[in-house]
């Protein structure tokens, strides 16, 4: 059998019902382990998939603690055109962020482009770790085992990183607070207008509104949460184009709908 995973690092098989994670040099094909293909695609329709961070392996054969939030949210990304396709849109949250961008196929693994996230303050750990997965997705990801749907965990993904560190995702239908249901996939597309100031509101405290509309002349309404992936420069009205997701279960006080940037149509400064 083709070696699962060719690196130092992983000398003996880690048992998957202990670590969830598979090791190289091994030998025979158990169905609950990841093998060398790189390839995902069987059968599966296109549309988005959802995979969580379960294992982070160092170079150095140590394991890193991978956070989770306050209501249980764990590292996951969002492939919005799907994991099989060639390219398209990401998002997720990266350990205390939520983060946006691109994503297209090498002919190694996978490459993240553009990525841009909410700027929120965590406790050390979900930052320390978070810091440590941005800067490692601003490489390229060599993959280096997957499983298809065989197995009790179902799909599954191993990317080295640039620095040697072996990442395993686990594909997941609904995953965070309480086991929620996955948000609507494909969500919709809109424009709206973002005024050059925020402003104080009322939500869970006190906080900073944008102030938006639908129209260039339509009434302003107040939008309490983020638009992930907008770096919002006070003084500067915006054109976006966003894609609208309904989020289920959303914790109190917070929004049951969140907003991704798409694209800056037109940024103007002034109001």
């Amino acid at each position: 059998m083709q070696n699962l995973l060719s690196t130092r690092g992983l000398a003996t098989t880690l048992a998957f019902a202990a670590a969830a994670i598979v090791a190289g040099c091994a030998t025979g094909s158990a169905p609950d382990q990841p093998s060398a293909n790189a390839n995902l695609n069987e059968t599966r329709a296109g549309g988005p998939s959802r995979w969580e961070l379960i294992r982070w392996q160092n170079a150095d054969e140590t394991v890193r603690d991978i956070p989770h939030g306050d209501n249980g949210e764990p590292i996951l990304f969002e492939f919005n055109d799907g994991i099989d396709s060639s390219q398209g849109s990401v998002s997720g949250n990266s350990g205390c962020n939520r983060f946006t961008g691109g994503y297209g196929k090498t002919g190694t693994g996978i490459r993240f482009d553009r990525i841009a996230g909410t700027r929120m303050a965590c406790p050390g750990m979900r930052m320390e770790v978070e810091g440590a997965l941005l800067k490692a997705m601003q490489s390229p990801f060599t993959t280096v085992g997957t499983q298809p749907s065989a197995g009790p965990m179902g799909r599954q993904i191993i990317w080295k990183t640039a620095d040697g560190d072996l990442l395993q995702f686990v594909e997941r239908e609904g995953v965070g607070r309480r086991g929620a249901k996955a948000e609507a996939a494909a969500g919709r597309e809109k424009t709206v207008y973002i005024d050059s100031q925020r402003v104080e509101c009322a939500g869970a405290g006190r906080m900073q509104c944008y102030r938006w509309r639908e129209t260039p002349d339509g009434p302003w309404q107040l939008w309490y949460g983020p638009i992930e992936g907008l770096d919002f420069e006070p003084g500067v009205s915006y054109r976006l184009r966003v894609r609208e997701y309904q989020v289920p279960n959303p914790p109190q006080d917070a929004s049951a709908i969140r907003w991704q940037l798409l694209n800056v149509e037109e940024r103007r400064r002034g109001g």
